[in-house]
């Protein structure tokens, strides 16, 4: 179509050759009958303008479809790729492109995007971050992977684990643990047979003597001298000697209190107490320990024979300590070394079994939520044996996820050193997950995983709700209320490395909210006028 310009500039030309008035502009400048509609309406980019011309306005959003290159190739070329990985566990939707986006430790670690199977996830309550916890959870679960809740301090995966087919345990009141109890390693131990065995029996004893001495340095808020130590192993090694000799139960914590309150000679000599006066007086504090543990609150959990064992083929695994969330810290770390010490060695004996051809290799997921409090209680070691822990996941098969509000639940211990250990479990996450938090939080855990100043400003934007209008839900079939989640809640920042964080927009299905529903206690009754 001829423009306005070049209509000028052949009427001038017109005029000077002829030197006769130029014909109408408009008549130089009208679209030829070719580009008219029906109408004599013309053609535009969308259609012929005017009435009955049928031009559009607005145009749709075409139809987008998601796919793998195998899948989209015959659509060429109306298709363009997304740089967001497509392995793992989906977990939502790229807020700023749409595509979906995946990830989970075991498959990323697989990729080769981190170097090791680890998770961690900071947020502020009510935004997501233990139900992105569980998408986990369900998705690895989903890919063979066995999930492993080593004390769950409020009961809120039990649900999720009974719908798997898993295998949920309560410390702490009904049931009770014996440490002294070899467990899954000595059930490995009798399968595998031979050499192996005896070795097996060994870790598994001293397994238990260190979980009995953890166990005791918590009820006497002290670390026990290295002569103590060597009497709790000595003692718990003759009992189970004793034991297994005669056929009988495993010993337990009285049995072992009762042992170092009346010696053999071998005992004595390993105290260097060359009369039996000056070991009772060298053993003093470690019979009073003893006996505080079997008499005192501790002992309705950990005396006596155990009353259910964590089974090694088991799908899925929760060991639900919420019957001692509200009771005291010591009580709190005593359960939950307790419920880490049986999980680890169940998976120590699954390996075990892999390793001599008697059971199939398997991969844990261990989900360690709310671990701030526990840390807390000065000399109670948690903090250096869940260093220990996460430095192991790896060569154990082992993938882990830790759940916190954000670094500052790390920094309310009093040793400094231990503040710098639980740092270390964020440093060492190939995955660090955020949902809204605080500016101050997310800029001290940049200090660990560099955010940008966009990120750390998206992110504290999520906190903060839009207006004041009250928010609640009703369900459609009983006509119950509860409050509404944040309208930002479900997002999360995925971070790796000193890559770009994604942004995504977890939605979780109707199955997913109803097994972990943590306003469950916030219903309200349907109207009944």
């Amino acid at each position: 179509m001829s423009t306005t310009a070049d209509a000028l500039r052949r009427a001038a030309a017109h005029a000077a050759a002829t030197g006769t008035p130029a014909p109408p502009i408009e008549a130089t400048n009208a679209a030829p009958a070719s580009r008219r509609g029906p109408r004599g309406n013309r053609q535009g980019p969308r259609g012929y303008i005017g009435p009955g011309g049928g031009s559009w306005q607005v145009l749709p959003t075409p139809p987008t479809f998601r796919g793998t290159s195998v899948q989209v190739c015959g659509v060429w070329p109306f298709a363009g790729g997304s740089s967001r990985p497509v392995v793992g566990v989906p977990v939502g939707q790229d807020i700023q492109t749409g595509s979906t986006v995946c990830c989970d430790p075991f498959s990323w670690f697989k990729a080769g995007l981190i170097s090791a199977p680890s998770m961690s996830i900071f947020g502020l309550t009510g935004f997501g971050k233990s139900s992105f916890a569980v998408r986990q959870i369900l998705g690895c679960a989903a890919a063979g992977v066995v999930p492993l809740m080593a004390g769950d301090l409020k009961g809120e995966y039990s649900h999720v684990v009974r719908a798997l087919g898993g295998q949920v345990l309560r410390f702490g009141e009904h049931q009770r643990l014996n440490l002294l109890d070899l467990g899954a390693l000595a059930e490995a131990a009798n399968r595998v047979g031979g050499q192996r065995a005896a070795e097996l029996r060994d870790i598994a004893i001293d397994r238990s003597t260190i979980a009995v001495a953890a166990l005791v340095e918590i009820a006497r808020r002290s670390r026990l001298r290295d002569y103590e130590h060597s009497l709790l192993a000595g003692a718990i090694r003759l009992l189970h000697d004793k034991h297994r000799s005669t056929g009988r139960d495993s010993p337990t914590i009285a049995d072992l209190a009762a042992l170092v309150e009346n010696p053999t000679g071998e005992l004595r000599r390993m105290v260097l107490a060359e009369t039996h006066e000056e070991y009772r007086k060298e053993t003093k504090g470690l019979r009073r320990s003893l006996q505080a543990v079997v008499e005192g609150p501790l002992g309705r959990t950990f005396s006596g024979q155990s009353t259910e064992r964590l089974h090694l083929d088991a799908p899925a695994v929760s060991i639900d300590i919420s019957v001692v969330e509200k009771r005291s810290e010591t009580m709190l770390a005593a359960v939950m070394l307790a419920a880490w010490s049986e999980a680890f060695a169940s998976i120590e004996a699954a390996n075990a079994l892999a390793d001599a051809g008697q059971a199939p290799q398997r991969h844990f997921l261990a989900v360690m939520d709310e671990m701030w409090r526990p840390m807390r209680l000065e000399d109670a070691g948690l903090v250096d044996r869940l260093d220990g822990i996460t430095r192991l996941n790896r060569a154990e098969g082992v993938g882990n996820i830790f759940v916190t509000h954000s670094l500052k639940d790390m920094e309310s211990m009093s040793s400094a050193a231990d503040v710098q250990k639980a740092r270390g479990f964020a440093e060492r996450s190939g995955i660090v997950v955020t949902a809204a938090l605080a500016k101050a939080d997310l800029r001290a855990l940049s200090e660990i995983k560099r955010l940008s100043e966009t990120e750390i400003n998206t992110v504290a934007s999520w906190s903060t709700p839009p207006g004041w209008v009250a928010r609640t839900l009703r369900d459609p079939v009983t006509g119950s209320e509860r409050p509404a989640p944040p309208p930002d809640a479900g997002k999360v920042l995925i971070k790796i490395g000193e890559r770009a964080g994604i942004q995504t927009q977890v939605k979780l299905t109707p199955t997913e909210l109803a097994l972990h529903d943590t306003n469950a206690r916030w219903v309200t009754s349907g109207d009944r006028g």
